[in-house]
């Protein structure tokens, strides 16, 4: 899943699956690395963020079934598999999901600025407080998988992110020449 902070453009993600990679340097355990301890704070804030962001009240599945049903059918628009499993009653969105909403938000946002959609279109998750809220949340995504103009402007977005970055100016040189160049960088 994609990780978002408030304030995050779209186009500024990175988009692909999550990969976990266990890296060792010098035979040392990871886990025990200064790099480690501050990586894992970080990553204790961003979740405490996500936590303090969800919406609080009483959600029952007649509000979530609907949001979870459209958040799967936006999710392809941003790279993403349509599997977000059912969430049962719960009094706090979990963490994972508000994620996810975190990043419809920012794409919306983006969109709202760039004149794509009409401000109307703004997500607001403070204002979620019950099921009538997330009904109102999910209608609103419904209608962002629908929207052609938003289909388009996150596919743009996806194509500014994977266009190659324009390379610089070969110039033809002589062996020689690259030889001298590579014996100066040594």
């Amino acid at each position: 899943m994609m990780k978002m902070m408030p304030g995050d453009k779209m186009r500024d993600m990175k988009k692909g699956p999550k990969m976990e990679v266990e890296i060792q340097i010098g035979g040392r355990d990871p886990k025990s690395s200064p790099v480690a301890e501050d990586l894992n704070k970080l990553e204790m804030e961003d979740e405490d963020m996500y936590v303090q962001m969800a919406p609080r009240g009483t959600f029952t599945s007649r509000g979530l079934d609907p949001l979870v049903r459209n958040t799967n059918k936006l999710l392809p628009l941003f790279g993403q598999e349509p599997n977000y499993p059912k969430i049962g009653d719960v009094d706090v969105l979990p963490t994972d999901f508000v994620r996810v909403l975190s990043m419809f938000v920012a794409a919306v946002d983006d969109a709202i600025e760039e004149g794509v959609l009409n401000p109307e279109m703004k997500i607001d998750l403070e204002g979620v407080r019950d099921d009538a809220g997330l009904m109102s949340l999910s209608g609103k995504i419904e209608m962002l998988a629908k929207d052609r103009e938003f289909k388009r402007f996150l596919q743009e977005d996806k194509a500014e992110e994977e266009a190659p970055m324009e390379e610089e100016a070969e110039v033809e040189m002589s062996p020689e020449e690259e030889d001298a160049m590579l014996m100066e960088r040594l």
